[in-house]
């Protein structure tokens, strides 16, 4: 137990070490680009300012990845992870743009089937941080309509519901403020209470006011 207590202690304190030195890089990198730009250097002061945008990704990754939730009953989770998307993002409409996903297996399958797997992911910025608010619009007007697909709503936020009961798999995306998305995908679930129960152990609320 004593060991496990200074393993978490540690494994804290790097996250603190390694967060506190994006900052400082971040705020260095920004420096130098005033320094440069006096100089009327302003290649090189465009390259400190895209290596303190990418501490700064990193920084907003960390705490975007705080959301992605906890494993609910009967799911583990696999993996949890937060990234800036850099050019990427910038393709979608924003370089600021971040991503974080969380992976989750099934503690038990029926019939011996594969067991069953969500995946959730939450966007901030650019296309893919509206990409549930044109699922809403698609519902709306009719371009996603089918009898697999309803409207809900979570904790107070507007989304879109897709299940098929013959393949097991469904889709369920909430649109949270102006550019943040939240996408919940099962396979083999049994219903689409599943994907509901995961989305309601994200703080939507929170989400919005952070990001």
């Amino acid at each position: 137990m004593k060991k496990l207590i200074i393993a978490i202690f540690l494994f804290t304190l790097i996250g603190i070490l390694a967060a506190q030195t994006a900052q400082d890089e971040a705020i260095t990198s920004l420096d130098n680009a005033k320094g440069l730009i006096k100089q009327n250097n302003y290649v090189k002061a465009q390259e400190e300012i895209n290596y303190a945008q990418s501490k700064l990704s990193e920084l907003l990754s960390e705490d975007l990845v705080k959301y992605i939730p906890d494993a609910p009953d009967g799911f583990k989770q696999d993996s949890k992870n937060a990234q800036g998307l850099g050019q990427m993002g910038g393709m979608m409409g924003s370089p600021n743009a971040i991503t974080a996903k969380g992976d989750y297996t099934a503690t038990t399958a029926a019939n011996d089937e594969s067991p069953a797997s969500v995946h959730v992911t939450i966007s901030i910025g650019g296309m893919l941080g509206k990409v549930a608010g044109f699922a809403a619009l698609g519902q709306m007007y009719g371009g996603g309509a089918g009898t697999n697909n309803k409207s809900i709503r979570v904790a107070g936020y507007s989304g879109t519901l897709d299940y098929n009961a013959s393949d097991k798999n469904g889709h369920l995306s909430l649109q949270i403020g102006d550019k943040t998305s939240v996408v919940i995908d099962g396979d083999n679930i049994a219903n689409s209470d599943i994907l509901k129960t995961f989305a309601s152990k994200i703080d939507l609320a929170k989400l919005e006011k952070a990001f």
